[in-house]
């Protein structure tokens, strides 16, 4: 599993929000590597922390926010979403076995629940 530093997120356009029937943009991640370029919409929040891993042709972005005190999951296999999954702060240290786990750690545990 390798990290991808160099990514940029933006906010999806006014016509792809009214298209979904959403309230507020939702969050666009778009990065280049050896297989190409990726973009990706992610139901992390604007205050969240990223990080974003790639794995065969899987991409993992692991969204988390200790104010409010969650881990989200989202991974990604081309344009597609094949998973997902959202741990709230009192189910983090029962999910994961402990706190303060590196985020590599925490998305391959996570990802066995998927």
């Amino acid at each position: 599993m390798r990290k991808i530093h160099n990514y940029r997120i933006n906010k999806e356009d006014f016509w792809e929000m009214l298209h979904a029937k959403r309230h507020s943009p939702c969050l666009v991640i778009t990065f280049r590597d050896i297989s190409g370029q990726h973009t990706h919409k992610l139901s992390a929040g604007y205050g969240d922390g990223l990080d974003v891993y790639r794995e065969g042709l899987q991409t993992y972005v692991l969204s988390h926010n200790k104010s409010l005190g969650y881990v989200g999951l989202q991974i990604f296999e081309g344009s597609e979403i094949v998973g997902e999954m959202f741990v709230e702060d009192h189910e983090i240290k029962e999910t994961l076995g402990r706190e303060g786990l590196p985020p590599s750690t925490i998305i391959k545990k996570l990802r066995e629940f998927i």
